[in-house]
């Protein structure tokens, strides 16, 4: 059974990352817990995602609220969970990068009921609604995903090498070495995938990105730097095994007339 004390391992690119460290976890790669977990995926060899939608809400703030933490939704009440009254490390104020453990996606191993579940930095730290996998013509990984609030942005990640058929040791890789994007719309329908990938599109030392780690635990951030198009809460995505069209549901947004 997985709980919010359930020691959870990180990889990829933000893996012991400074933003990740904690006075409990100095070297950043063991968080306990994943909680708030909405919609699923699952992998071509074999494994499940978990994906850690609306976390900020078990967080406060009393004091005075970063930008970084304001972007992702911590305020002084949070959503009345009281967590932080049992539990300091939701009390984002006395430990400021607690929140930034969690709005990963969990990859769970139930071939090995015994391992930790890893959260997976390469595929970015938003509320994820869900995690639709899929290959492409070339049998590289796809990752589809939906930042679920008003305003958010519409995320694919594709990994560095192809899959290998079958449960092999070498697919676990394929979340971890890869290329994150964001979408944009244009006005004649047109669109494009804008990556995400540090010392590119802005995403520099300047503009407060020191390397690829931070740009990934500050998805939103980097997805708004390099002009990605806000949706209507873009949640569920799916592929079309037989056209490969992708589907994306957008639930609403009533904050759209008055903010264009």
């Amino acid at each position: 059974r997985i709980t919010a004390y359930t020691p959870m391992a990180v990889s990829g690119p933000a893996a012991g990352h400074p933003l990740l460290r904690t006075a409990a976890d100095p070297a950043g790669r063991r968080i306990l817990g994943t909680f708030n977990n909405c919609a699923n995926g699952y992998t071509p060899w074999g494994t499940y995602l978990t994906c850690e939608e609306n976390f900020n809400g078990y967080f406060v703030n009393g004091g005075s609220i970063p930008a970084e933490q304001r972007r992702y939704g911590i305020s002084a009440s949070g959503a009345g969970y009281r967590w932080d009254e049992h539990d300091p490390r939701f009390d984002a104020g006395q430990h400021p990068n607690e929140p930034n453990r969690f709005g990963w996606v969990v990859e769970i191993d139930p071939f090995d009921p015994a391992a930790a579940p890893i959260k997976r930095t390469a595929l970015g730290r938003i509320k994820h609604e869900g995690a639709w996998v899929t290959l492409g013509s070339d049998r590289r990984v796809v990752v589809y995903m939906g930042d679920d609030e008003r305003f958010e942005y519409i995320y694919k990640y594709i990994s560095r090498r192809p899959f290998i058929e079958g449960y092999d040791a070498n697919n676990r890789e394929l979340l971890d070495d890869g290329t994150l994007y964001v979408a944009r719309f244009n006005d004649d329908q047109s669109g494009e995938w804008l990556p995400l990938v540090w010392g590119s599109n802005g995403l520099t030392p300047e503009n407060g990105f020191a390397d690829q780690g931070e740009v990934l635990v500050k998805t939103r951030q980097a997805a708004d730097l390099v002009g990605a198009t806000k949706m209507d809460r873009p949640e569920w995505i799916a592929v079309n095994p037989r056209t490969r069209d992708v589907y994306c549901t957008l639930t609403n947004n009533s904050r759209r007339g008055a903010n264009g």
